[in-house]
Parts: structure tokens; C-alpha cells; sequence
């Protein structure tokens, strides 16, 4: 089966549809994993951008490392990044490590007493942060670094960060934690941890233009990574049924494109074991449709030819009975007269050769019949045994003639077969004539019959000429007479009667030698045989 149209037709629709779901998948996942690693960048370098900038004015502003660090891992905080500043060199001097959990405070300061405006008329404008490291309280006291920016009237811009007590009047801490796409309060959400590979080297400058280093963004918020993953998963299920389902549809359609072939397929098998009749019942305006239309004129042509030279083999044998019987009979009336020995020589050899053509026309007439399945209503059970039994006194006497021993060995109990006791009858004869024809005085013929495994097989075994290697393939043949048969007469049509016989019956007859001569077995099944 696995050879069959059906599984290759079921098979390559499955293999169609993985390289359409394996191919579609591909694109559709590297498409989106290109789409969100452009976010990624872009956020990146919009947030590298904007560090930069603030990291210069801090780095100008010189605040302490401490202070440095702070802000870096504020920054880093607020845009859920890693961010390192390198300097001119590549060398790392702050590094604000992966951002984890958190505290954002939030609270009111008593006595700020600042502005937020910048005016570059304005002498000077105050910029005020609060920074906390963990929770803050009512009524504490925290530092508020409050940077001041002053730009004279000549254009000189001069910075000054002073840090001053304040105290909290209302303060509250919130835990909360950070997602790809902003904060959440909601602190028993667990991340995967997972984040961008993606790296943006940001550099910034002094106000006369000298390189102070980079700014170094890294591992920030992986975009998308948690809907590739729904959309990979989706797209194996998807994937798979659509396989499960072409399958299924390959299957059925191979099922409705294998039938008609199955039909032909049988029918030529009922036509090969003899039933020219059989046609295929195949309709339809496809290619298999005209096929089996083509199948069954085809088979017409077949029935007809064989009927007709059928026909003609039963009547030309037929009809040559009248004129040899007549030319027979002359022959017999000449002999009766007066002549000489030559003479009678050759009216005895005419009469041999009359005798032949008989015996042929005969074969012929018999064989014709055998094939046609002319008989077929004259079945009915038969003891096999019994009919062997029958055949058995004739043949022993001839082997006596012949200086021959014949033995049998027939089982006692009946070996009952359904068929036509005359074509049966011919076959036994058969085979007997050719074991007894072709065995020299002094050898054995031995027929035998038994059963194995609901076969009944027969077996007739000489110590004759055997049978040449070259010929066992032709041996059945009509008109086929071995190499080493020459000398004996015969029409070469006996074994081809034997086998139409025996496969008319639905059995089957082989030929081999043996270590001193050659055995011929003839199959039956016991149960009833199918109607040729």
C-alpha cells in the first residue's frame, strides 16, 4: 500500500502543504522579528539621543562620581535600559547595570521656592530633582539639588548645582515595576527577563565641540518578543491541522482518482484468467473516463478475435472429420484387394498419417472447447480417486505391453472436486500416455494422489528421456515437442491440453526432472472452483 497512488497522492498533499506552512511561517516570523528589531533601535537611539545631551550638561556641571552614577541609574530607571557611559576611548566610567524592581517616590517639598521657566532674558533659572534611594516619610528632611543656570549678557552660560534641606510635608513610596512598554503598579507581574540585543553609541561634546565620550545604550525593552512567541506557537498548531486536513483531502481525492483503477485493474484480471466478456464500468468525460472506454473497445476487439479464431480452430477440426473418415474408408477398401507388399506399405502408412490427422483434429476440436468453456454447465462433484481408479486397468495393461511397471497410490477415502469428468479424464489419460511414451522398457510409471492444505495434487512420475533444460519453459506450449521427442509420435498438443485442463478447474500444473526421469503435478483446490 505504501507504493500505491493513494499513499503518494496523500503524501504529497501533506508535503505541499509543510513547505506552504513552513515557508509562509518563515517569512511572516522574520517579518515581524525585522519589525519590532527596528523599534527596538529606534527607541534606542531616541533615548541615546536625549542621555547624551543631559549627560553632558551633568559631566560640565562637575558633580561628583556618586552623583554621576545616580543620575545614570536614573536614567537608566526611567528609559529601562542599560546605560554606560564610555569615554573617549571606549573605556567604561559609569554603568548603570540591567534595571530591575524599584521604588518611585512622590511627595510634596515644603519651601522649594523655584521657578521652571527658562528665559534666556532671564538672568537665571532654577532646574530642582529629587532623588531618593528608598522610602521616604512624612516631615523628613531631604537634599534638593537644585541646579542653576546663568547666562550674562554677553552670552556666557555658567552652571551652578547647590544642594539645600528641604522637608517632605506629604510623601508616599510605590513599588513598581517595569514592562517593555512603560511602569506597572502592579508589582506581582513576573518578567521574563528577557531584552534586546541591540547596542546604540550615542557621542556628546563640549560647548567648544571636543568629543567627551559616548553615551551606550543596551539591553532594553524586547518589542514583540512575547506576540513572536504567540504568533510561533499559533503558527505550529495552524501548520499542523492544515497538514492533518491536506492529508485528509489527498487521501479522498486519491480514493475518487484510484477507484476507476481498481475497477480496471480487476477487470483485466478477470479477462487474464480467461473471461473475455468482462468490461469496465467507467463513465465519464475525463482522462480515465476515455480510458476506460478505450479498455473496453480495446477488450471487444480481443473477445472478438479470439471467438472468431476459436470458431474457426472447433469448426476447421470439425470439418476435417468428413473428408478423413471418407479418405479412411477408401483406404481400408484398397488394402482389401489383390496388391503387393509395396503397395500395402503404403496404404498402411496412409492410414498411419489418416490416423494422425484424426488424433490432431481431435486435440484441436477438444482444446477449442476447453477454452471456449463450452462445458461448463456438464460440472458437477467428482471423486478424483475414483475416476484415477477407472483410468488405472487400461494404463496398467498398456505398461505390461510395454514391459513397464505401473503403480498407484490413491488414497482409499474420495477426493472430492467439482469440474467436467471429461476434460478431467482427458488430463489423467494425458499425462499417463506421455509418462508411458517416454519411458524405455524395463522403467516404472507411478501415479500419484494426496492432499495438502485443501489441495489435491496428482503427480505422475516416470524413469523416461526426462525432459531438456531449454525446453521446460516452452513445455506447455502448443505444438511444442521437446528436443530428445522426435523419434516418438504425438501432435504436441497433449501438455497444452493438460494445462488449459487444469487452470479451466482453477489448479495449476508444473513440469521437473528428476534423478532419473521427469514428474508432472497437477493442483486442485478441494473447495468449488470459481466460474472461469
Amino acid at each position: 500500500m505504501r507504493h500505491s497512488i493513494r499513499w503518494r497522492l496523500s503524501l504529497s498533499f501533506a508535503a505541499i502543504a509543510l513547505l506552504a506552512i513552513v515557508a509562509l511561517g518563515a517569512v511572516l516570523l522574520i517579518t515581524l522579528r525585522g519589525y519590532y528589531a527596528q523599534r527596538e533601535l529606534d527607541y534606542l537611539r531616541s533615548n541615546a539621543k536625549f542621555i547624551s545631551a543631559d549627560l553632558g550638561i551633568m559631566v560640565r556641571s562637575e558633580l561628583s562620581a556618586d552623583e554621576l552614577q545616580g543620575q545614570i541609574e536614573n536614567l537608566a530607571f526611567l528609559t529601562q535600559t542599560r546605560v554606560r557611559w564610555l569615554d573617549e576611548n571606549g573605556k567604561a566610567l559609569q554603568d548603570s547595570g540591567v534595571p530591575t524592581k524599584t521604588t518611585l517616590a512622590l511627595g510634596t517639598i515644603k519651601g522649594a521656592g523655584y521657578t521652571q521657566t527658562l528665559d534666556t532674558k532671564t538672568p537665571s533659572s532654577d532646574y530642582v530633582g529629587v532623588f531618593s534611594s528608598g522610602p521616604i516619610v512624612t516631615d523628613t528632611v531631604v537634599q534638593i539639588v537644585t541646579q542653576t543656570v546663568t547666562m550674562t549678557e554677553d552670552g556666557v552660560v555658567q552652571e551652578k548645582s547647590v544642594a539645600k534641606p528641604h522637608t517632605v510635608i506629604s510623601f508616599r513610596s510605590i513599588p513598581v515595576v517595569g514592562t517593555p512598554y512603560g511602569f506597572g503598579l502592579d508589582t506581582t507581574v513576573v518578567s521574563d527577563g528577557r531584552r534586546s540585543d541591540q547596542v546604540v553609541r550615542q557621542p556628546f561634546y563640549d560647548t567648544a565641540g571636543k568629543l567627551q565620550g559616548y553615551v551606550e545604550l543596551s539591553e532594553g525593552p524586547s518589542y514583540g518578543r512575547d506576540i513572536l512567541d504567540s504568533v510561533a506557537r499559533g503558527w505550529a498548531v495552524a501548520g499542523a491541522v492544515a497538514v492533518l486536513l491536506a492529508t485528509i483531502a489527498g487521501w479522498l481525492i486519491s480514493r475518487r482518482l484510484s477507484a476507476p483503477l481498481m475497477v480496471l485493474t480487476g477487470v483485466t484480471q478477470r479477462m487474464a484468467t480467461g473471461d473475455l466478456a468482462a468490461r469496465a464500468p467507467i463513465s465519464g468525460r475525463d482522462e480515465l473516463g476515455l480510458l476506460g472506454r478505450s479498455f473496453n473497445e480495446m477488450a471487444g476487439q480481443i473477445e472478438a478475435t479470439i471467438v472468431a479464431l476459436r470458431r474457426f480452430v472447433s469448426d476447421a477440426a470439425h470439418q476435417i472429420h468428413t473428408p478423413l473418415t471418407a479418405l479412411r474408408t477408401n483406404l481400408e477398401l484398397a488394402s482389401g484387394g489383390e496388391i503387393d507388399a509395396r503397395q500395402r506399405l503404403l496404404l498402411d502408412r496412409a492410414q498411419g498419417q489418416v490416423a494422425r490427422l484424426e488424433r490432431l483434429a481431435d486435440e484441436l476440436l477438444q482444446l477449442s472447447r476447453i477454452e471456449s468453456a463450452v462445458m461448463d454447465d456438464e460440472r458437477r462433484p467428482i471423486d478424483l480417486a475414483a475416476l484415477i481408479r477407472s483410468l488405472a486397468e487400461s494404463q496398467a495393461a498398456r505398461a505390461e505391453q510395454l514391459g513397464l511397471d505401473f503403480a498407484l497410490d490413491i488414497p482409499i477415502r474420495a477426493v472430492m472436486l467439482e469440474g467436467n469428468t471429461e476434460q478431467l479424464r482427458g488430463l489423467v489419460e494425458n499425462l499417463a500416455d506421455n509418462a508411458l511414451k517416454f519411458t524405455p522398457a524395463g522403467g516404472s510409471v507411478t501415479v500419484n494422489l494426496h492432499q495438502v492444505d485443501g489441495w489435491a495434487e496428482l503427480s505422475v512420475t516416470d524413469t523416461g528421456i526426462g525432459i531438456p533444460a531449454e525446453d521446460l519453459p516452452q513445455l506447455f506450449s502448443r505444438f511444442h515437442r521437446g528436443r530428445n521427442a522426435a523419434a516418438c509420435a504425438g501432435s504436441g498438443l497433449g501438455l497444452a491440453i493438460v494445462k488449459a485442463t487444469a487452470e479451466h478447474h482453477g489448479g495449476q500444473v508444473t513440469a521437473q526432472n528428476t534423478d532419473h526421469g521427469a514428474r508432472f503435478t497437477v493442483r486442485f483446490r478441494l473447495s468449488a472452483f470459481p466460474n472461469p
